[in-house]
């Protein structure tokens, strides 16, 4: 467990382009997440999170575009649901993404990674919750216990794996990215299979820029 305990660490050695990489794709593990809420709730905008996602994307390998992610920030706060008014598990996964998802578009604006690593910290936190709230049904009597349940849950130990492997795929590539590198990061996300909470993924029409 010691080299994955590490994850956040060796994500913090990387290059402002790599941590945000690795955050972007850990974003496409996200979004199914907020998709599926948005579908069963009619609350939010799915296409918005999608859009922003795939402007991350361009911004990774186009340097130049001009993209007003302070627009989309403000955009994304209105498609942020308020847990108080949804009496469903499934709101917290989506208040996740988005709360992601705009971590990712402050470290764009700030040029601060930190907020990268948080996308990575986020997503694990999710995972967490939802080990938690099935642990609900479980005799677990004490804290700790509880999190010994979640450290050792088979969905945290493939959360964590899919960090250190996306460090590991990441860490050789120069840290400017091109058009070939981002196809294959969202090749290996639609290898995976699964959102980040164990969902199936649907596979999706694929653009020009994969």
């Amino acid at each position: 467990m010691k080299q994955k305990a590490n994850n956040f660490q060796n994500m913090r050695e990387l290059g402002f382009y790599q941590q945000a990489a690795i955050a972007a794709t850990l974003l496409e593990r996200m979004l199914p997440n907020y998709q599926l809420f948005s579908e069963v709730t009619g609350f939010g905008d799915a296409k918005l999170c999608r859009d922003i996602l795939n402007l991350v994307w361009e911004w990774l390998f186009v340097k130049k575009v001009k993209i007003n992610f302070e627009r989309l920030c403000n955009e994304l706060e209105l498609a942020t649901p308020d847990q108080s008014q949804f009496d469903m598990f499934g709101v917290y996964p989506a208040i996740d993404t988005a709360t992601a998802l705009d971590s990712m578009l402050n470290g764009i604006l700030s040029q601060d990674p930190t907020e990268f690593v948080n996308v990575a910290k986020i997503s694990q936190a999710s995972v967490a919750r939802l080990i938690e709230y099935q642990a609900e049904e479980i005799d677990i009597t004490t804290e700790a216990e509880l999190k010994k349940w979640v450290r050792d849950h088979e969905l945290m130990e493939y959360e964590m794996d899919c960090l250190s492997e996306l460090i590991e795929l990441v860490t050789p590539l120069n840290d400017g990215f091109q058009r070939e590198q981002v196809q294959m990061l969202k090749a290996w996300v639609r290898e995976q299979g699964l959102s980040n909470l164990g969902m199936e993924l649907v596979p999706e029409t694929q653009n020009p820029d994969g």
